[in-house]
């Protein structure tokens, strides 16, 4: 149809298919444009090339076109000049290849592979604010600010260790641990530690008697020289479950030395 020099699109049917279906009930708006472009309004569209074959559509042309693309292999990818920008994979993994800007919250509840690189899903995240739940030491404290809550303290741990097992952990064959191990109050020499799976894998040792200067934070009128060390821990793991466990050879009380964790954070990653 040709009204008054602009091109009217009155009704177009359109299947698209490599071979005959007996199913093809794609159906389109009326629309009109001017100058030769139009519009279209699709309520169902289905491109299938048949069976080990990639179905494609194309948007734009030349160097400026995007394809997107169902593979042979079951994933969907967008190109631009026939390069991926993004995958997804049958299992539901995502690839993005190039930078990735954010003007909003993301969340991610799989794996993520960016450039070529697995990265760390955060699987949980515990500030103990909120309470502590599982772990054979349930006691908390503040030291310095009274909003920051800790895990132990002055007056609740010494010698010996805690421990929490972590279970329904994500599918992963990586697991990293991070927290900060507070030294609080007259440490003589002593080891603090970390143990995954009941294996230590961190260790630092403290003397406050080596230090010059230092700050009285809080517990006794000893000064915490060394109040918060990172820990940052990876290890090739698989199963569900981890045994996470914290504590210090201090034989004294924990009125004299003691310590505390803080910010503690689980992250898993299936590298291929």
């Amino acid at each position: 149809c040709h009204v008054m020099g602009r091109a009217l699109l009155c009704l177009l049917f359109v299947a698209v298919s490599a071979y005959p279906t007996d199913d093809i009930s794609t159906s389109f708006l009326q629309t009109e444009g001017s100058g030769g472009y139009g519009s279209l309004n699709v309520t169902a569209l289905t491109v299938n090339s048949g069976p080990a074959r990639e179905s494609q559509i194309v948007l734009g042309s030349g160097d400026n076109s995007f394809q997107l693309s169902l593979t042979a292999g079951g994933s969907f990818e967008i190109r631009h000049r026939n390069v991926p920008s993004f995958t997804v994979g049958p299992e539901g993994d995502v690839t993005i290849f190039g930078k990735v800007k954010s003007s909003g919250s993301v969340r991610i509840d799989g794996s993520l592979t960016f450039m070529g690189v697995s990265q760390w899903l955060l699987a949980s995240h515990e500030t103990f604010s909120q309470g502590v739940s599982g772990w054979s030491n349930a006691t908390t404290s503040t030291c310095g600010s009274p909003q920051k809550k800790l895990l132990g303290g002055y007056g609740l741990t010494a010698g010996g260790e805690i421990s929490k097992t972590f279970r329904q952990l994500p599918d992963h064959n990586e697991i990293r641990v991070k927290a900060n191990f507070h030294f609080i109050d007259d440490w003589a020499g002593e080891t603090a530690f970390a143990k995954l799976e009941r294996q230590v894998v961190w260790t630092d040792i403290h003397d406050q008697m080596a230090s010059k200067n230092g700050i009285n934070i809080c517990g006794a009128p000893a000064a915490e020289s060394k109040f918060a060390v990172p820990i940052d821990v990876v290890i090739p793991h698989r199963s569900s479950s981890l045994t996470v466990s914290f504590g210090s050879t201090l034989s004294r009380g924990p009125l004299e030395a003691s310590w505390a964790i803080s910010d503690l954070q689980l992250f898993v990653r299936k590298r291929s």
